[in-house]
């Protein structure tokens, strides 16, 4: 009878502690893991699609920023000053007007042109084209600007950066309109029409142009 309340007694007692053990294993607060240096702070399952969103996200702000107008104020090469900026949306085909006598009521921008450089072609003070136009010295023009020419006005000082009638080697990253800026007076319609070249011709570096 002893030996059976004894068994009974051991039976209970490991029982309670194996109970006890359980119950403290399943209510510990699950171990803190380090997230690696660098990683990403949320389920690996769910990273694929929020990487996406994310892409999408970065490639739309990137597309709306792209066809923006863009309008800012930038320093013009040191020959012309500084101009109004203007935002094409693409640089116009080189088209110069006929030469001939008297002065134009516009004038449209080219490449590698300026105010002040049809200032000096034109014949017209470069105080009253930037007037005219709205512009002053801070203002960068860039092509495909029209420019209204203003009427009895005249050059103040030498119109002639270089001296010509004369031949001109063409350089690297020439235009007509950049040639003929750098002459000062000189058309560019001119200088097509005495090399017998059509209007927006490529030039090629070396390619030797005559100057009237």
């Amino acid at each position: 009878m002893k030996n059976r309340f004894l068994i009974l007694v051991i039976l209970l007692t490991v029982t309670l502690l194996v109970m006890t053990g359980c119950t403290r294993s399943a209510t510990r607060a699950p171990r803190a893991t380090a997230t690696p240096e660098g990683g990403i702070p949320f389920p690996v399952s769910t990273q694929s699609q929020i990487m996406v969103d994310i892409l999408a996200g970065t490639q739309t702000a990137q597309s709306q920023q792209a066809s923006a107008p863009i309008v800012e104020s930038t320093q013009a090469p040191a020959t012309g000053g500084v101009e109004l900026t203007q935002a094409p949306t693409s640089a116009p085909p080189a088209t110069f007007p006929t030469a001939t006598p008297g002065v134009p009521a516009t004038y449209t921008i080219q490449v590698d042109e300026f105010p002040f450089c049809i200032a000096r072609r034109f014949d017209v003070n470069p105080g009253d084209l930037l007037a005219i136009n709205g512009l002053d010295m801070d203002s960068y023009v860039l092509p495909g600007f029209v420019l209204t020419l203003p009427k009895d006005s005249a050059y103040i000082g030498e119109r002639s950066l270089k001296a010509h009638p004369t031949d001109y080697t063409v350089q690297d990253g020439d235009t007509i309109g950049k040639i003929a800026c750098s002459f000062g007076d000189v058309n560019p319609y001119n200088i097509y029409a005495v090399n017998g070249l059509e209007q927006g011709s490529a030039l090629t570096a070396g390619q030797v142009l005559h100057i009237p």
